[in-house]
């Protein structure tokens, strides 16, 4: 009897041994960009309350070479990739390029957002300039302290960037800006041309010795053209006497713009019509001595080449 409950016991134990020597069949990891919202090509922005690190490569071994502010935007080029428990996109921050996490993939815990009003399959089309791309349609604002800008007036003027710093220009955009948007009022010489959103204006100086830059000027201006601005040098003493030297830029199609500012784009005086967006009580009109640039995202807002001479 004994003899047969130890046979019991050994062939329980086989049993049992065999069972947990069966090989066990994990789950398989959901996809690394399974519930994201991004996507290369899409502009995004860090909606966390911290700066987000940019990294080098992508993983928390990657070296940190910067960080992107809290609210402020970006160009994503390439990714996602999962790595040390978080995902990663490389992205192209005011032209320097490398990985910044979106959030963490074991907490599901995200702190990173595309901006409003864009379309990832929305691209240039072959006719298009080089540098030609659709503007996000996102009104929430970014302040710089001196100048504030709706997201889509900044993705343009990041988009500029890229367009210049491509051709091999010095000059920082976001670091010459000296008026922005929004300021109702405070710039007599703007006649109503920043009350609203998407104006700025460049400085054309260095910030080294204060001299105008004179060769940097055309391409800023084309570069500025090509992300989609209407944008004219105004020289000095031209608004006014002692009227500094600098850019003047108007976002085309932007939906918060001043009647003013609406005026210089497709108005009597205005960059569809040829003109340097000048009133006649400012000097104007005045034909427009750059080329213009319209890009296909242009023509489907209804701005054409129409009244150019």
């Amino acid at each position: 009897m004994q003899h047969f409950r130890r046979l019991v016991i050994f062939a329980v134990l086989i049993v049992f041994l065999a069972a947990i020597a069966q090989p066990i069949h994990a789950q398989p990891a959901p996809a690394c960009d399974a519930g994201t919202a991004l996507a290369p090509g899409l502009w995004a922005r860090i909606a966390n309350d911290q700066p987000n690190n940019l990294r080098a490569a992508p993983g928390l071994i990657g070296e940190r070479i910067g960080s992107i502010p809290s609210g402020d935007i970006f160009t994503i080029l390439d990714g996602p990739e999962c790595v040390d428990g978080y995902r990663w996109w490389q992205v192209d921050y005011v032209s320097e390029v490398g990985w910044t996490a979106e959030g963490s993939i074991e907490t599901a815990t995200f702190w990173v957002e595309p901006l409003n009003g864009q379309d990832a399959e929305s691209l240039p089309t072959p006719d298009d300039p080089p540098g030609c791309r659709r503007p996000p349609e996102d009104y929430r604002l970014f302040d710089f302290g001196w100048a504030t800008l709706n997201l889509r007036t900044l993705a343009l003027l990041d988009q500029a960037q890229a367009i210049y710093s491509a051709g091999g220009g010095s000059v920082r955009f976001r670091e010459a800006l000296v008026q922005g948007s929004y300021n109702a009022g405070e710039v007599s010489a703007s006649f109503g041309t920043h009350d609203g959103g998407g104006a700025v204006d460049l400085s054309v100086r260095s910030r080294v010795n204060f001299s105008v830059l004179y060769d940097e000027i055309m391409p800023m201006l084309r570069a500025l053209r090509t992300a989609g601005f209407a944008a004219w040098l105004r020289d000095t003493d031209q608004l006014y006497d002692g009227s500094p030297i600098h850019i003047h830029a108007i976002a085309i199609g932007d939906a918060d713009l001043s009647e003013a500012a609406r005026a210089q784009i497709d108005g009597q005086y205005g960059y569809f019509r040829g003109f340097n967006g000048l009133p006649p009580d400012w000097g104007g009109p005045a034909p427009d001595d750059v080329s213009m640039v319209v890009c296909s995202w242009m023509r489907e807002l209804g701005f054409t080449l129409s009244g150019v001479n």
